[in-house]
């Protein structure tokens, strides 16, 4: 058994109205689709992390120049091997993380087409600790005629519509204005749903303490990226002054850099997003590295359907998983998500028994798609 071929595809998805978040305007958002074909007829999905501004070309040439060469003609099945041999190829590249990232797409395939061949949910290959795992909706962006009020009442539509909680944009504003959303927010969702609030690593430490504090009285359940992503003593100082749990260090690749964040206690929950961190095999080593220092971990994720399935099944295969983020904004090819079977109700994201990842995606569609655009 051989994998046969690596293939990729971009889906773009394109926005009427511009939303922004704390850093830029979001006009469109492109989602990096992988392939692997085996040579008994078998396909299996995976998703390269490509978010912000960048161009998904850029990481589409390594995968096919870099990392296919690695990859076609192994044994699908030897997961820990690709990983090890992918790995060695990136030592002395210059280009660990987009390396990292890369693997994360073939690694997340690899566990899809190892779920079909045994024709069991990734979940229970996994670890198989529940068949559901905690979401919330993520959302609350800045933009025209978005006041406090309306921004409140999307949130409570998104409670009201089966997640858990949501989570908001600060920093982006004058102070004043983000307690006035924060507090809106809390108001429209009650008490007893879970509020989140994301910084995006722009405030300094003093301007991080100034908006925790500011925050404290609308009960978050963490607050995310609260200062520079690099200042681990800063998270620390911040976690230690405060006492408000921090979520981190979200789009780290790196296991040496979680448990930095661990061993200097400047997160309360270990965030991260599997389509960056090396895909499910890591993401697994990282929920087992939080578990060790008796920590939670949320996933960030703001991805296709095949990278929320994905984090899904990692979330309701380890016992440690507080929550998985759903995109209110981010939503592509989500409709595949209801049209295989997955369902969320009461805060939770049930994972349909299937095989693999549980999607029923054409790739082969993805790319005539791409090529008739």
């Amino acid at each position: 058994m051989k994998v046969r071929a690596l293939r990729s595809t971009v889906v773009t998805c394109r926005y009427a109205n511009a939303l922004r978040n704390t850093h830029h305007v979001w006009t469109q958002k492109q989602y990096l689709i992988v392939a692997v074909d085996t040579d008994d007829g078998l396909t299996g999905l995976g998703e390269v992390y490509c978010d912000g501004e960048g161009d998904p070309r850029v990481m589409e040439a390594l995968l096919q120049h870099e990392i296919a060469p690695q990859v076609v003609g192994r044994d699908p099945r030897a997961i820990e091997a690709v990983r090890a041999a992918l790995a060695q190829r990136s030592l002395l590249s210059g280009r660990p993380d987009a390396h990292t990232l890369a693997m994360a797409g073939v690694d997340t395939a690899l566990w899809d087409l190892a779920g079909k061949r045994a024709g069991e949910p990734v979940y229970r290959l996994l670890g198989g600790f529940r068949d559901r795992v905690p979401i919330y909706g993520s959302g609350g962006m800045y933009g025209e005629g978005l006041d406090p009020a309306r921004l409140g009442a999307q949130m409570a539509a998104a409670i009201a519509d089966g997640y858990g909680g949501v989570k908001i944009k600060a920093a982006g504003a004058p102070l004043r204005e983000d307690v006035a959303r924060v507090g809106a927010v809390r108001a429209a969702i009650g008490d007893d749903a879970r509020l989140m609030v994301d910084a995006m690593f722009v405030p300094d430490v003093p301007g991080a303490l100034r908006l925790a504090r500011a925050l404290q009285p609308f009960n978050l359940h963490f607050l995310e990226a609260p200062t520079r992503a690099a200042d681990i003593r800063g998270w620390a100082s911040i976690q230690r002054a405060t006492g408000m749990p921090l979520a981190g260090p979200e789009l780290s690749s790196s296991v040496d850099v979680a448990r930095e964040f661990l061993l200097h206690d400047a997160c309360h929950l270990l965030q991260f997003d599997v389509n960056l961190a090396g895909g499910l095999s890591q993401g697994r080593e990282l929920a087992a590295l939080a578990h060790a220092f008796h920590r939670p971990v949320t996933l960030h994720c703001a991805a296709s359907a095949v990278g929320v399935a994905a984090s899904a099944h990692l979330g309701a295969a380890v016992p440690n998983c507080d929550s998985l983020e759903l995109h209110l904004l981010h939503r592509g090819l989500h409709e595949h998500l209801g049209s295989s079977g997955w369902r969320w109700h009461d805060g939770e994201l049930q994972i349909p028994e299937r095989p693999g990842l549980g999607l029923d995606i054409d790739f082969d569609a993805l790319v005539a798609t791409r090529d008739a655009a």
